[in-house]
């Protein structure tokens, strides 16, 4: 029925389990994680972790590690292509 949990817009974004605001790049995600893969993506930065590369990525600690935050969203399955292909306007069937 329509009060299942994970109907409508009760998805929890992958990366740091915010409120999803859809599905982003192949992946459900906040517009705070869409936001930040889609710089780093066009902008191709590159992060370092100053810990051990395990740092933990929730909604209150997202911003401390961009390298873990990064790793997060490919580990989950966005996808760069997907942001690229938006970039450039590329529409296929």
């Amino acid at each position: 029925g329509s009060n299942h949990p994970l109907s409508g817009s009760k998805h929890l974004c992958s990366i740091c389990g915010d409120r999803a605001s859809g599905k982003h790049y192949g992946v459900y995600s906040c517009e705070g994680c869409k936001g930040f893969f889609k710089r780093t993506v066009r902008k191709d930065l590159t992060y370092a972790c100053r810990e051990n590369r395990n740092c933990i990525i929730d909604k209150r600690q997202r911003n401390r590690c961009q390298y873990c935050r990064y790793q997060k969203c490919l580990t989950c399955g966005m996808k760069r292509e997907a942001v690229q292909e938006e970039r450039q306007g590329i529409h296929r069937d």
